[in-house]
């Protein structure tokens, strides 16, 4: 057999190299169009979310400052043997300013909340302090009591007499239709700052509010004292 011979293969010759291209510094207007319409896209995503949380967050403040109001609402009725009457003062400058009017209490015009005489803030979470009298009242609670209730001693006999009715979005009675167990009602325009839906006329003979879930055509915030609840807190206090 014949001896095969091996040798070794000559080198093959390497490519010629091509001097590297050099990228220019920098971004495209392409490039900087695509990053802009990215950013703008994170931007909207965030920002929605971020405008449904402050105004969950500011609407659950005044919620807590309405249940406050309850409460001292109360409180006050168990002191003095009767609800307070609203306060018309608009002058932020009186000393009456945030008071409750003096008795016999005025029903003919739309009244506030006195929470100076209530120890409470004047405003709900998108309001602000009035400094002069012709100031809108945007933010500030409305107020509304029943006659009866407002002369000392409230018994336990002592019946409502201004028929204050509070309606549900639909339409459908939340207090009686007579004899109306509701002696107290307050609000607050919400963050559109306007009284909305049946809040929004006051009338001084058949006083008519609203109350219910949040929508594009009512954001009001309402809570009301019912006759046998607030009864009862004058019993427990021994005021019957």
């Amino acid at each position: 057999m014949p001896e095969l011979s091996l040798r070794p293969c000559a080198p093959q010759p390497s490519p010629p190299r091509r001097p590297p291209r050099h990228r220019a510094a920098g971004f495209t207007l392409a490039e900087l169009a695509v990053v802009l319409v990215i950013l703008g896209l994170l931007t909207g995503s965030m920002l929605v979310p971020l405008g449904a949380r402050m105004e969950a967050r500011d609407r659950q403040h005044t919620l807590d400052a309405l249940h406050d109001i309850e409460r001292a609402l109360t409180g006050f009725a168990i002191i003095h043997g009767r609800l307070p009457c609203p306060s018309t003062e608009a002058d932020p400058a009186s000393p009456h300013y945030g008071l409750e009017d003096a008795a016999p209490c005025s029903m003919s015009g739309e009244g506030r909340l006195p929470w100076r005489s209530l120890g409470l803030t004047a405003h709900d979470a998108w309001g602000h302090p009035r400094r002069d009298a012709s100031d809108d009242w945007s933010g500030h609670w409305r107020y509304r009591v029943d006659a009866a209730f407002v002369t000392a001693p409230v018994g336990a006999h002592t019946a409502p007499i201004s028929n204050l009715q509070v309606r549900g979005n639909d339409g459908g009675a939340i207090t009686t239709l007579s004899d109306s167990q509701a002696v107290a009602v307050v609000f607050s325009t919400g963050q559109n700052r306007r009284a909305d839906g049946h809040n929004a006329d006051y009338s001084a003979s058949t006083p008519m509010y609203e109350a219910g879930e949040a929508s594009a055509d009512f954001d009001d915030l309402l809570i009301w004292i019912g006759r046998p609840l607030l009864i009862a807190h004058l019993a427990h206090a021994g005021r019957l």
